[in-house]
């Protein structure tokens, strides 16, 4: 994953973990065709980082 830095204060981020309230997993729904995850060119699936700024 590459560097990132807040946008508010401009500090390096920090990974952190995707975690979900329910057994199932994360994630995000979207029309099956044309959606807005294919016209990113995701497709259905993709790995998801998460970030977070440990000053904000």
């Amino acid at each position: 994953m590459s560097r990132r830095y807040c946008p508010k204060c401009d500090v390096e981020m920090e990974a952190t973990a995707v975690t979900t309230a329910e057994t199932g997993g994360l994630y995000v729904k979207t029309e099956r065709e044309g959606g807005i995850l294919k016209r990113l060119g995701i497709g259905e699936r993709t790995a998801l980082d998460a970030v977070l700024c440990p000053d904000c």
